[in-house]
């Protein structure tokens, strides 16, 4: 859980910052800081290779449940910045029943309006950036064949059942080019979304009779689609407008559904 202790110091400095960068703005260069915070579940087909090792090449599908909590900075209406942090599972059932506990992650993006309205019920273009990375580990029953590109002295072709120690390492990176408006008290929004998975999965075995030096591999992990869609509404809760709940949905390349409260300060 140390990334979750870090990232929350991160939070913490980011929320004092943006408030005293608030009261020492110009006149005329609005600063405004928020706070949000919100769980949603995740799932996305990803494909496995290792091209150091003959036929290592498998596709799963990636499920995970995140709680994430998010601090940033709107300037001027134009720029939002924020840094994340939370914690998040993993489970991929296709790998040997890979199933992590609940792992610290943190990341960070901004958001950038292309197209703003005069008025205050109108039209918003908006393209945004953002990255994410956290660490899972499990421990796993696997099967490997005895060869000698596997590390076994002779090849045998005998399957063996070996324990495992499995880390998955997860970045991921998100563009998204949407518009959002206005009705009655609620901010429609969606567009599309460019997606990209840049994994790597370290496997190891301790040694044993048919492997003396141990099972290793390093496969990579990459997404098994691009292009998606997204939509949610912003609901707001108050007539200032600074407290909003939030609810997102993502298709096609990641199938995902998020609940947030955001809070302006």
């Amino acid at each position: 859980m140390k990334f979750t202790f870090v990232t929350a110091l991160v939070l913490l400095s980011l929320f004092f910052w943006t408030h005293n960068a608030r009261a020492g703005a110009p006149s005329g260069k609005q600063i405004d800081p928020y706070f949000q915070i919100g769980v949603g579940a995740f799932s996305r087909d990803i494909v496995e290779e290792d091209p150091s090792i003959t036929g290592f090449n498998s596709h799963g599908t990636a499920d995970s449940t995140r709680l994430i909590a998010r601090a940033g900075l709107e300037i001027g209406g134009a720029v939002n910045f924020y840094l994340q942090g939370g914690g998040t599972d993993l489970s991929i059932d296709e790998f040997d029943n890979f199933d992590a506990s609940m792992n610290g992650l943190y990341g960070g993006g901004l958001r950038i309006n292309l197209y703003r309205s005069l008025y205050r019920d109108g039209l918003t273009l908006f393209v945004e950036g953002n990255a994410l990375r956290f660490t899972a580990d499990d421990r796993i029953e696997t099967m490997v064949s005895c060869t000698t590109e596997h590390g076994c002295p002779a090849n045998t072709g005998t399957a063996n059942p070996l324990l495992a120690d499995e880390t998955i390492q997860w970045n991921e990176y998100t563009v998204l080019l949407g518009a959002s408006g206005r009705f009655l008290d609620s901010g429609p929004y969606g567009g599309l979304r460019l997606s990209k998975v840049d994994g790597k999965d370290r496997i190891r075995t301790a040694p044993d009779a048919n492997f003396p030096n141990g099972f290793q591999a390093n496969p990579d992990i990459k997404e098994d689609g691009n292009f998606g869609i997204f939509f949610g509404l912003d609901y707001f809760l108050d007539r200032s407008e600074k407290t909003v709940l939030n609810f997102e949905v993502s298709l096609i390349d990641q199938d995902s559904f998020m609940a947030a409260v955001r809070r302006a300060f």
